[in-house]
């Protein structure tokens, strides 16, 4: 009977003792899960949309801030993606996208920048028949969207036209663009969405105060020098 008793109770310690170990292991498991999914983007940096490539990927689209001003382009798009060069995400970015490169580190996450030039290059070429002069300036400008909600600096490119026209191509942080049209003399001709649409007017407000012209395209408001036209 005592046999019976200490072999009962003995097989009853090995059950309990395996039962802690395998939450014990569980827990942890979860816990490390939970570390790689939870990602804490550092307050540095502007993060735009929910995943890069796609919804819910680790990596995110960075717009302008001043962990980011060294590595904005306006023919390019910042990436960010959590860890260093060497993490998974990086590495299946870099090795799918043809135009990406690591450009550099901050706050623990990779920079890199995937270069656009190429695509709207491909696209001038097989929409816009007649051939375009390349961009001579750039710089930044104040824009604005959202009646007031969204005030901020705006990158731009300059283009002048063989007919002296001038187009603008402002960038917004989020990756998007509004162009705007100026004929010969500085007028405002249209915009469109891109530099490859066709100019409309629409709901194209303009007005000029002290050189410069103050242009309002729906809720969005950009300030732009007449020495941006005339590259002075």
């Amino acid at each position: 009977m005592r046999r019976a008793t200490r072999f009962l109770a003995s097989a009853m310690c090995a059950a309990i003792a395996a039962t802690v170990s395998s939450a014990g292991s569980a827990s942890t498991s979860a816990h490390a899960a939970g570390t790689d999914k939870q990602f804490e983007w550092p307050a540095s940096f502007v993060v735009l949309g929910d995943g890069y490539p796609h919804s819910g990927d680790a990596c995110r689209r960075l717009g302008e801030s001043a962990a980011t001003a060294n590595y904005l382009d306006h023919m390019a798009m910042l990436i960010g993606c959590p860890g260093s060069r060497d993490s998974a995400a990086v590495r299946a970015l870099v090795g799918h996208q043809r135009h990406a490169r690591v450009v550099g580190e901050a706050d623990g996450v990779t920079l890199i920048s995937i270069s656009t030039e190429s695509a709207q290059a491909g696209s001038q070429n097989s929409h816009a028949p007649m051939k375009e002069s390349p961009i001579s300036a750039s710089g930044t400008l104040p824009c604005e969207r959202g009646n007031g909600q969204t005030k901020t600096m705006c990158k731009f490119g300059v283009v002048h036209h063989s007919d002296r026209s001038t187009t603008v191509v402002v960038y917004w942080p989020d990756g998007a663009t509004r162009a705007i049209f100026f004929s010969v003399d500085g007028r405002v001709m249209g915009t469109a969405a891109t530099a490859n649409d066709r100019p409309m007017p629409g709901d194209t407000l303009t007005r000029k105060h002290a050189g410069i012209n103050l242009i309002s395209v729906g809720n969005e408001r950009y300030e732009v020098e007449d020495t941006v036209l005339s590259g002075d």
